[in-house]
């Protein structure tokens, strides 16, 4: 019973579809299926979705140095015989912003007249660097950053119940020097008191 419903359904759907009125209906959809298209590429994007793109392209260096001290401290208090910890990192440098530039190169020529019958031309070029600026969403400018250097690491400091240990000193100093790139000598690990919270 189910199947004779469905078949007659079918029927009469592929009689339509294959109409002249049918037809144009189809053809109709699917242009405006692929103008929707084109024009969801000319909309704006959401304002989550610009904040994010920021949130990811820029960093102070405060964050930066939080971000790395509980990276670290993830690491370190997964390591055996740690225990409680704290990290503190120091930097050379901070974050340093590479921002976009646009060069305009202006030409000068000129010409003196140095003797009988002769005629000296100097060309001179100028080469002029703006910084490329971008809309901000509180509607100001900014200058476009091209990319962003990460700062130089001065030192690493890991105070830890178990930093007497010679054995988890050197896992903690490993752990670090190898995560960051940086000497051994820019790593101490010392014990945490016992009297400190």
């Amino acid at each position: 019973m189910k199947g004779d419903a469905m078949g007659t359904i079918q029927g009469a759907f592929h009689k339509y579809v294959s109409g002249e009125k049918g037809k144009k209906i189809i053809l109709i959809a699917g242009i405006a299926g692929m103008v929707l298209i084109l024009l969801s590429s000319f909309w704006p994007k959401s304002e989550t979705a610009t904040k994010n793109e920021e949130t990811t392209t820029t960093m102070t260096t405060s964050e930066y140095t939080d971000l790395l001290q509980q990276r670290l401290a993830s690491i370190v208090n997964s390591i055996e015989g740690v225990g409680q910890s704290e990290i503190m990192v120091t930097l050379e440098t901070g974050v340093q912003n590479i921002y976009a530039n646009q060069e305009q190169k202006n030409t000068d020529k000129s010409q003196d007249i140095t003797g009988e019958n002769t005629t000296r031309i100097q060309e001179r070029q100028d080469v002029e660097q703006n910084v490329i600026l971008v809309d901000d969403p509180e509607g100001g400018e900014k200058a476009l950053i091209k990319t962003q250097l990460e700062p130089q690491i001065k030192g690493v400091v890991v105070v830890c119940q178990g930093g007497d240990d010679p054995v988890v000193q050197t896992r903690i100093s490993q752990a670090i020097t190898t995560a960051l790139d940086i000497s051994s000598k820019r790593v101490c690990v010392t014990k945490r008191s016992s009297e400190t919270k």
